[in-house]
Protein backbone atom coordinates (compact mmCIF):
# COMPACT_ATOMS: atom_id res chain seq x y z
CA UNK A 1 0.00 0.00 0.00
CA UNK A 2 2.51 2.60 -0.85
CA UNK A 3 1.57 6.09 -0.25
CA UNK A 4 -0.03 7.45 -3.40
CA UNK A 5 1.56 10.89 -3.17
CA UNK A 6 4.86 8.97 -3.23
CA UNK A 7 3.13 6.33 -6.21
CA UNK A 8 2.58 9.36 -8.80
CA UNK A 9 6.15 11.18 -7.49
CA UNK A 10 7.90 8.43 -8.42
CA UNK A 11 6.13 8.05 -11.95
CA UNK A 12 6.68 11.48 -12.70
CA UNK A 13 10.06 11.93 -11.41
CA UNK A 14 11.35 8.48 -12.56
CA UNK A 15 14.51 8.24 -15.32
CA UNK A 16 15.31 5.30 -17.29
CA UNK A 17 18.76 5.92 -18.91
CA UNK A 18 19.37 1.83 -19.19
CA UNK A 19 15.76 -0.11 -21.02
CA UNK A 20 17.05 -3.14 -20.03
CA UNK A 21 16.22 -2.14 -16.34
CA UNK A 22 12.59 -2.64 -15.97
CA UNK A 23 12.24 -1.20 -12.61
CA UNK A 24 13.24 2.08 -14.09
CA UNK A 25 11.28 1.40 -17.02
CA UNK A 26 8.55 0.80 -15.80
CA UNK A 27 8.45 3.70 -13.69
CA UNK A 28 8.85 5.63 -16.54
CA UNK A 29 6.34 4.23 -18.42
CA UNK A 30 3.65 6.82 -17.80
CA UNK A 31 5.97 9.45 -19.22
CA UNK A 32 6.94 7.09 -21.94
CA UNK A 33 3.32 6.60 -22.95
CA UNK A 34 2.70 10.32 -23.62
CA UNK A 35 4.95 10.65 -26.40
CA UNK A 36 4.29 11.97 -29.71
CA UNK A 37 6.28 10.71 -32.63
CA UNK A 38 8.21 12.90 -35.27
CA UNK A 39 9.01 12.66 -38.72
CA UNK A 40 9.91 9.09 -38.33
CA UNK A 41 9.23 6.28 -35.53
CA UNK A 42 12.66 7.06 -33.90
CA UNK A 43 12.25 10.38 -33.19
CA UNK A 44 10.26 12.14 -30.47
CA UNK A 45 8.65 15.77 -30.44
CA UNK A 46 10.15 16.93 -27.82
CA UNK A 47 7.78 19.75 -26.70
CA UNK A 48 4.21 17.97 -27.70
CA UNK A 49 5.32 14.91 -25.22
CA UNK A 50 5.80 17.78 -22.53
CA UNK A 51 2.40 19.08 -23.54
CA UNK A 52 1.21 15.42 -23.67
CA UNK A 53 2.27 14.18 -20.05
CA UNK A 54 0.68 17.89 -18.66
CA UNK A 55 -2.19 17.36 -20.25
CA UNK A 56 -2.42 14.14 -18.68
CA UNK A 57 -1.33 14.35 -15.52
CA UNK A 58 -3.94 17.03 -15.03
CA UNK A 59 -6.55 15.31 -15.94
CA UNK A 60 -5.19 12.03 -14.46
CA UNK A 61 -3.99 13.09 -10.93
CA UNK A 62 -5.81 16.63 -10.56
CA UNK A 63 -9.07 15.69 -12.88
CA UNK A 64 -8.93 19.20 -14.76
CA UNK A 65 -8.70 18.85 -18.81
CA UNK A 66 -6.38 21.26 -20.41
CA UNK A 67 -6.60 19.41 -23.74
CA UNK A 68 -8.19 22.47 -25.26
CA UNK A 69 -5.71 25.53 -24.02
CA UNK A 70 -3.31 23.12 -25.40
CA UNK A 71 -4.04 24.97 -28.42
CA UNK A 72 -5.38 28.14 -28.03
CA UNK A 73 -6.42 30.16 -25.10
CA UNK A 74 -9.97 29.84 -23.81
CA UNK A 75 -11.88 33.21 -24.34
CA UNK A 76 -14.38 32.43 -27.38
CA UNK A 77 -14.33 28.67 -27.17
CA UNK A 78 -14.97 27.59 -23.17
CA UNK A 79 -17.75 29.90 -22.37
CA UNK A 80 -20.00 26.98 -21.97
CA UNK A 81 -17.50 24.52 -20.56
CA UNK A 82 -15.55 25.96 -17.87
CA UNK A 83 -15.45 29.07 -15.84
CA UNK A 84 -12.15 28.81 -14.86
CA UNK A 85 -10.03 27.86 -17.73
CA UNK A 86 -12.65 30.50 -20.17
CA UNK A 87 -9.63 33.14 -19.28
CA UNK A 88 -6.53 30.90 -19.52
CA UNK A 89 -4.10 31.55 -22.49
CA UNK A 90 -1.85 28.95 -24.36
CA UNK A 91 1.55 30.84 -22.43
CA UNK A 92 -0.33 29.48 -19.12
CA UNK A 93 -0.31 26.20 -20.52
CA UNK A 94 3.23 26.14 -21.73
CA UNK A 95 4.47 27.12 -18.20
CA UNK A 96 3.32 24.00 -17.38
CA UNK A 97 4.43 22.32 -19.62
CA UNK A 98 7.75 23.89 -18.86
CA UNK A 99 8.25 21.74 -16.27
CA UNK A 100 9.13 18.92 -18.43
CA UNK A 101 10.68 20.53 -20.90
CA UNK A 102 14.39 19.51 -19.61
CA UNK A 103 13.16 15.72 -19.80
CA UNK A 104 14.10 13.65 -23.01
CA UNK A 105 12.31 10.77 -24.17
CA UNK A 106 13.83 8.75 -26.63
CA UNK A 107 12.93 5.93 -28.52
CA UNK A 108 15.48 2.91 -28.50
CA UNK A 109 15.45 -0.10 -31.51
CA UNK A 110 12.19 -0.18 -31.51
CA UNK A 111 8.74 1.15 -30.38
CA UNK A 112 8.03 -0.38 -27.17
CA UNK A 113 11.93 0.89 -25.59
CA UNK A 114 12.53 4.11 -24.61
CA UNK A 115 14.96 6.03 -22.17
CA UNK A 116 13.84 8.68 -20.24
CA UNK A 117 16.49 11.30 -19.23
CA UNK A 118 17.07 14.52 -18.14
CA UNK A 119 19.22 16.91 -20.82
CA UNK A 120 16.59 18.02 -22.81
CA UNK A 121 17.00 21.80 -23.95
CA UNK A 122 14.32 22.82 -22.02
CA UNK A 123 10.72 24.00 -23.28
CA UNK A 124 10.42 26.56 -26.70
CA UNK A 125 7.23 27.88 -26.93
CA UNK A 126 8.22 28.49 -30.82
CA UNK A 127 8.69 24.94 -30.93
CA UNK A 128 7.49 22.78 -34.00
CA UNK A 129 4.32 20.86 -33.50
CA UNK A 130 3.66 17.64 -34.71
CA UNK A 131 -0.04 17.52 -33.48
CA UNK A 132 -1.24 21.17 -32.19
CA UNK A 133 -1.60 24.29 -33.49
CA UNK A 134 2.00 25.85 -34.21
CA UNK A 135 3.14 27.69 -31.60
CA UNK A 136 3.70 31.01 -31.91
CA UNK A 137 5.76 31.79 -28.56
CA UNK A 138 9.05 33.99 -27.98
CA UNK A 139 10.82 31.09 -26.68
CA UNK A 140 11.95 30.00 -23.42
CA UNK A 141 9.29 30.16 -20.85
CA UNK A 142 9.36 29.98 -16.82
CA UNK A 143 7.74 27.01 -15.58
CA UNK A 144 4.54 28.24 -13.42
CA UNK A 145 2.24 25.87 -11.71
CA UNK A 146 -1.13 26.96 -12.77
CA UNK A 147 -3.05 26.24 -9.72
CA UNK A 148 -1.11 28.09 -7.16
CA UNK A 149 0.81 30.43 -9.58
CA UNK A 150 4.22 29.04 -7.84
CA UNK A 151 7.12 29.13 -10.34
CA UNK A 152 9.77 26.90 -10.18
CA UNK A 153 13.38 27.18 -8.90
CA UNK A 154 15.61 26.84 -12.12
CA UNK A 155 18.61 26.26 -10.08
CA UNK A 156 16.86 22.72 -9.20
CA UNK A 157 15.64 19.92 -10.87
CA UNK A 158 12.04 20.62 -12.45
CA UNK A 159 10.09 17.38 -12.49
CA UNK A 160 10.78 16.85 -8.26
CA UNK A 161 9.50 20.74 -7.77
CA UNK A 162 6.29 19.71 -10.35
CA UNK A 163 4.95 16.40 -8.33
CA UNK A 164 5.78 18.28 -4.99
CA UNK A 165 3.06 21.50 -6.22
CA UNK A 166 1.02 18.69 -7.59
CA UNK A 167 0.79 15.86 -5.00
CA UNK A 168 0.67 18.76 -2.25
CA UNK A 169 -2.45 20.84 -3.50
CA UNK A 170 -5.81 20.01 -1.84
CA UNK A 171 -6.87 19.54 -5.65
CA UNK A 172 -5.24 16.25 -5.79
CA UNK A 173 -6.51 14.70 -3.46
CA UNK A 174 -10.19 15.66 -3.70
CA UNK A 175 -9.23 14.59 -7.85
CA UNK A 176 -8.32 10.98 -6.49
CA UNK A 177 -10.95 10.27 -3.93
CA UNK A 178 -13.33 11.29 -7.07
CA UNK A 179 -11.88 8.80 -9.23
CA UNK A 180 -12.28 5.73 -6.67
CA UNK A 181 -16.09 7.06 -5.26
CA UNK A 182 -16.64 6.80 -9.54
CA UNK A 183 -14.83 3.35 -9.64
CA UNK A 184 -17.23 1.87 -7.51
CA UNK A 185 -20.55 3.47 -7.73
CA UNK A 186 -20.21 4.17 -11.56
CA UNK A 187 -20.71 8.14 -10.88
CA UNK A 188 -18.50 10.67 -9.17
CA UNK A 189 -19.25 13.25 -7.05
CA UNK A 190 -18.20 15.49 -10.12
CA UNK A 191 -18.94 13.45 -13.60
CA UNK A 192 -16.51 13.00 -15.53
CA UNK A 193 -14.08 13.04 -13.44
CA UNK A 194 -11.74 14.57 -15.52
CA UNK A 195 -13.62 17.69 -16.07
CA UNK A 196 -13.42 19.74 -12.79
CA UNK A 197 -13.99 23.45 -12.95
CA UNK A 198 -11.73 25.12 -10.16
CA UNK A 199 -13.85 28.19 -10.29
CA UNK A 200 -16.70 26.32 -9.22
CA UNK A 201 -16.03 24.21 -6.18
CA UNK A 202 -17.13 26.20 -3.72
CA UNK A 203 -21.03 25.97 -2.89
CA UNK A 204 -20.74 29.84 -1.13
CA UNK A 205 -19.23 31.36 -4.26
CA UNK A 206 -21.60 33.82 -6.18
CA UNK A 207 -21.52 31.85 -9.44
CA UNK A 208 -23.20 33.84 -12.75
CA UNK A 209 -26.32 32.32 -14.09
CA UNK A 210 -26.98 29.46 -14.65
CA UNK A 211 -23.60 28.19 -13.46
CA UNK A 212 -24.09 25.96 -10.36
CA UNK A 213 -21.54 24.32 -7.61
CA UNK A 214 -20.45 21.62 -9.82
CA UNK A 215 -19.68 18.60 -6.93
CA UNK A 216 -23.26 17.27 -6.38
CA UNK A 217 -21.75 16.93 -2.34
CA UNK A 218 -19.14 19.28 -1.82
CA UNK A 219 -18.75 18.47 1.51
CA UNK A 220 -18.46 14.83 1.16
CA UNK A 221 -15.64 15.51 -1.52
CA UNK A 222 -13.79 17.44 0.94
CA UNK A 223 -14.19 15.33 3.77
CA UNK A 224 -12.86 12.09 2.06
CA UNK A 225 -9.97 14.13 0.38
CA UNK A 226 -9.00 15.27 4.11
CA UNK A 227 -9.97 11.74 5.55
CA UNK A 228 -7.26 10.68 2.32
CA UNK A 229 -4.18 13.06 3.15
CA UNK A 230 -4.56 12.36 6.70
CA UNK A 231 -4.08 8.79 5.94
CA UNK A 232 -1.01 9.37 3.77
CA UNK A 233 -2.45 8.76 0.65
CA UNK A 234 -3.46 5.50 1.40
CA UNK A 235 -5.47 4.01 -1.23
CA UNK A 236 -6.70 0.63 0.48
CA UNK A 237 -7.48 2.60 3.57
CA UNK A 238 -9.80 5.21 0.80
CA UNK A 239 -11.27 2.24 -0.76
CA UNK A 240 -12.17 1.16 3.08
CA UNK A 241 -14.05 3.45 3.64
CA UNK A 242 -15.83 4.11 0.66
CA UNK A 243 -16.96 0.11 0.91
CA UNK A 244 -17.98 0.62 4.47
CA UNK A 245 -20.27 3.66 3.63
CA UNK A 246 -24.04 3.77 4.38
CA UNK A 247 -23.87 4.59 0.31
CA UNK A 248 -22.32 1.68 -0.66
CA UNK A 249 -23.61 -0.67 0.96
CA UNK A 250 -27.76 0.28 0.02
CA UNK A 251 -29.70 -1.96 -1.64
CA UNK A 252 -29.80 -1.47 -5.70
CA UNK A 253 -33.59 -1.98 -5.36
CA UNK A 254 -35.30 1.14 -4.43
CA UNK A 255 -38.78 1.00 -2.56
CA UNK A 256 -40.94 3.56 -3.75
CA UNK A 257 -41.47 5.88 -7.30
CA UNK A 258 -37.33 6.57 -8.71
CA UNK A 259 -36.74 10.25 -10.67
CA UNK A 260 -33.82 10.51 -12.31
CA UNK A 261 -32.95 13.91 -9.79
CA UNK A 262 -32.29 11.51 -7.17
CA UNK A 263 -29.67 10.21 -8.87
CA UNK A 264 -26.54 12.73 -8.08
CA UNK A 265 -27.56 11.63 -4.38
CA UNK A 266 -26.94 8.12 -4.77
CA UNK A 267 -29.96 7.11 -3.06
CA UNK A 268 -29.53 3.50 -3.98
CA UNK A 269 -26.83 1.27 -5.34
CA UNK A 270 -26.22 1.83 -8.72
CA UNK A 271 -25.61 -1.24 -10.53
CA UNK A 272 -22.23 -1.45 -12.67
CA UNK A 273 -20.82 -4.38 -14.85
CA UNK A 274 -17.57 -5.75 -14.05
CA UNK A 275 -14.45 -4.50 -15.85
CA UNK A 276 -13.13 -6.98 -18.26
CA UNK A 277 -10.36 -7.78 -16.20
CA UNK A 278 -12.51 -8.35 -13.19
CA UNK A 279 -14.74 -10.92 -15.09
CA UNK A 280 -12.05 -12.62 -15.97
CA UNK A 281 -10.34 -13.25 -12.70
CA UNK A 282 -13.91 -13.99 -11.02
CA UNK A 283 -14.62 -16.54 -13.70
CA UNK A 284 -10.94 -18.09 -12.63
CA UNK A 285 -11.70 -18.12 -9.27
CA UNK A 286 -15.07 -19.36 -8.98
CA UNK A 287 -14.06 -22.29 -11.32
CA UNK A 288 -10.70 -22.96 -9.99
CA UNK A 289 -9.03 -23.01 -13.47
CA UNK A 290 -6.85 -20.35 -13.55
CA UNK A 291 -4.67 -18.91 -16.63
CA UNK A 292 -1.20 -19.86 -17.40
CA UNK A 293 0.29 -16.32 -18.70
CA UNK A 294 3.70 -14.97 -18.66
CA UNK A 295 4.93 -12.06 -16.97
CA UNK A 296 7.97 -10.03 -17.96
CA UNK A 297 10.03 -9.13 -15.15
CA UNK A 298 12.95 -6.93 -13.80
CA UNK A 299 14.55 -6.97 -17.18
CA UNK A 300 13.43 -7.97 -20.75
CA UNK A 301 15.89 -10.57 -21.23
CA UNK A 302 15.14 -12.75 -18.11
CA UNK A 303 12.73 -16.15 -17.97
CA UNK A 304 8.93 -15.10 -17.92
CA UNK A 305 7.36 -15.20 -14.65
CA UNK A 306 4.10 -17.52 -14.78
CA UNK A 307 0.91 -15.38 -13.45
CA UNK A 308 -2.83 -16.74 -12.94
CA UNK A 309 -4.78 -13.83 -12.83
CA UNK A 310 -5.63 -11.10 -14.82
CA UNK A 311 -4.32 -8.73 -12.46
CA UNK A 312 -1.16 -10.00 -11.40
CA UNK A 313 -0.12 -9.12 -15.26
CA UNK A 314 1.93 -6.26 -15.94
CA UNK A 315 -0.01 -5.36 -19.96
CA UNK A 316 -2.57 -6.41 -22.17
CA UNK A 317 0.34 -8.01 -24.09
CA UNK A 318 0.95 -10.17 -21.68
CA UNK A 319 -1.65 -12.16 -22.33
CA UNK A 320 -1.12 -14.22 -25.36
CA UNK A 321 -3.61 -16.84 -24.75
CA UNK A 322 -6.14 -16.54 -27.62
CA UNK A 323 -9.29 -17.18 -25.76
CA UNK A 324 -8.84 -15.08 -23.02
CA UNK A 325 -7.06 -12.26 -25.12
CA UNK A 326 -10.42 -12.32 -27.66
CA UNK A 327 -12.85 -12.54 -24.46
CA UNK A 328 -11.27 -9.51 -22.44
CA UNK A 329 -11.00 -7.61 -25.74
CA UNK A 330 -14.65 -7.87 -26.25
CA UNK A 331 -15.32 -6.86 -22.77
CA UNK A 332 -13.80 -3.63 -23.02
CA UNK A 333 -10.31 -4.16 -22.21
CA UNK A 334 -8.19 -1.31 -23.53
CA UNK A 335 -4.80 -2.04 -24.84
CA UNK A 336 -3.40 1.48 -22.98
CA UNK A 337 -2.01 2.66 -26.25
CA UNK A 338 -4.20 2.61 -29.60
CA UNK A 339 -7.80 2.39 -27.95
CA UNK A 340 -9.59 3.83 -24.56
CA UNK A 341 -12.06 1.25 -22.20
CA UNK A 342 -15.19 0.70 -24.03
CA UNK A 343 -17.90 0.36 -21.43
CA UNK A 344 -21.50 -1.09 -21.56
CA UNK A 345 -22.77 -4.90 -22.48
CA UNK A 346 -23.15 -6.30 -26.33
CA UNK A 347 -25.06 -8.77 -28.08
CA UNK A 348 -21.28 -10.42 -28.52
CA UNK A 349 -20.47 -10.27 -24.94
CA UNK A 350 -23.63 -12.64 -24.36
CA UNK A 351 -22.30 -14.83 -27.04
CA UNK A 352 -18.97 -14.89 -25.09
CA UNK A 353 -20.09 -15.98 -21.95
CA UNK A 354 -22.28 -18.58 -23.64
CA UNK A 355 -19.89 -20.21 -25.80
CA UNK A 356 -16.28 -19.40 -25.73
CA UNK A 357 -13.88 -21.77 -24.62
CA UNK A 358 -12.62 -19.76 -21.99
CA UNK A 359 -16.24 -20.22 -19.81
CA UNK A 360 -17.11 -23.69 -21.63
CA UNK A 361 -13.94 -25.36 -20.41
CA UNK A 362 -13.75 -23.92 -17.26
CA UNK A 363 -17.10 -25.37 -16.19
CA UNK A 364 -16.59 -28.87 -17.52
CA UNK A 365 -15.71 -31.58 -15.09
CA UNK A 366 -11.72 -31.67 -15.80
CA UNK A 367 -8.40 -29.77 -15.41
CA UNK A 368 -9.22 -29.88 -11.74
CA UNK A 369 -11.70 -27.56 -11.98
CA UNK A 370 -13.98 -26.89 -9.27
CA UNK A 371 -17.00 -28.98 -10.78
CA UNK A 372 -14.84 -31.65 -10.98
CA UNK A 373 -13.38 -31.66 -7.48
CA UNK A 374 -17.30 -31.25 -6.05
CA UNK A 375 -18.74 -34.23 -8.50
CA UNK A 376 -15.58 -36.52 -6.99
CA UNK A 377 -16.00 -35.44 -3.66
CA UNK A 378 -18.56 -37.42 -1.03
CA UNK A 379 -20.72 -34.22 -0.94
CA UNK A 380 -24.54 -34.61 -1.81
CA UNK A 381 -25.63 -32.63 -4.25
CA UNK A 382 -27.54 -30.34 -1.94
CA UNK A 383 -24.20 -29.62 -1.01
CA UNK A 384 -22.74 -29.52 -4.34
CA UNK A 385 -25.73 -27.12 -5.64
CA UNK A 386 -25.11 -24.76 -2.22
CA UNK A 387 -21.27 -24.84 -3.36
CA UNK A 388 -21.23 -23.71 -6.30
CA UNK A 389 -23.65 -21.17 -5.69
CA UNK A 390 -21.40 -19.95 -2.68
CA UNK A 391 -18.56 -19.88 -5.04
CA UNK A 392 -20.28 -18.12 -8.20
CA UNK A 393 -22.49 -15.98 -6.81
CA UNK A 394 -21.40 -15.90 -2.59
CA UNK A 395 -25.51 -16.62 -1.83
CA UNK A 396 -26.88 -19.48 -1.11
CA UNK A 397 -29.62 -20.59 -3.67
CA UNK A 398 -33.35 -19.62 -3.07
CA UNK A 399 -35.64 -22.63 -2.91
CA UNK A 400 -36.86 -22.72 -6.36
CA UNK A 401 -33.16 -22.19 -7.58
CA UNK A 402 -32.63 -25.30 -5.91
CA UNK A 403 -34.95 -27.79 -6.72
CA UNK A 404 -34.30 -26.88 -10.23
CA UNK A 405 -30.59 -27.57 -9.97
CA UNK A 406 -31.27 -30.77 -7.83
CA UNK A 407 -33.12 -31.81 -11.25
CA UNK A 408 -30.82 -31.58 -13.12
CA UNK A 409 -28.02 -33.74 -10.99
CA UNK A 410 -30.89 -36.08 -10.03
CA UNK A 411 -30.64 -37.16 -14.30
CA UNK A 412 -26.77 -36.46 -14.61
CA UNK A 413 -24.66 -35.13 -11.47
CA UNK A 414 -21.31 -34.64 -13.89
CA UNK A 415 -23.82 -33.16 -16.67
CA UNK A 416 -25.76 -31.75 -13.97
CA UNK A 417 -22.93 -29.86 -12.12
CA UNK A 418 -21.64 -28.60 -15.27
CA UNK A 419 -24.94 -27.50 -16.83
CA UNK A 420 -25.13 -25.48 -13.51
CA UNK A 421 -22.06 -23.97 -13.18
CA UNK A 422 -21.99 -22.78 -16.47
CA UNK A 423 -25.90 -21.19 -16.20
CA UNK A 424 -24.34 -19.24 -13.21
CA UNK A 425 -21.59 -17.62 -15.36
CA UNK A 426 -24.25 -16.12 -17.07
CA UNK A 427 -26.82 -14.42 -14.62
CA UNK A 428 -26.62 -11.20 -14.51
CA UNK A 429 -25.94 -11.72 -10.74
CA UNK A 430 -22.46 -12.63 -12.04
CA UNK A 431 -21.50 -10.28 -13.78
CA UNK A 432 -22.73 -7.17 -12.68
CA UNK A 433 -21.56 -5.35 -9.33
CA UNK A 434 -25.66 -4.50 -7.77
Amino acid sequence: DKPYDKFVTEMLTANAPNTNWMPDAAASGFLTRWHITGTTMYNVNHEDTADEIIVNASRIFLGINYQCISCHGGKGFLEKVSLDLTPKKRADFWAMSAFFGKTRVRVVTYQDRYTVTEDGAGYDTKGWSQVRLQRDGTGAIHPTFSLSGEKADLSKPLRPQFARMLTTHPQFARATVNLIWKQFFGLGIVDPVDSFDMARQDPKAQLPQPWTCQPTNNDLLNALAADFAANKFSLRQLMRTVARSSAYQLSSRFDGEWKEAYTPYFARHYVRQLTAEQLHDAICQATQVFGDYKRKDWTYDTPLTPVRFWTEAASPEDISNGEAKGFLRTFGQANREQFDRQPGGSVLQAMMLMNNPFVTKRVQAAQGSFVEQLVKSNKTNDEVVEALYLATLSRYPLAAEKELALSWLVKDRKEGAEDLHWGLLNKLDFVFNY
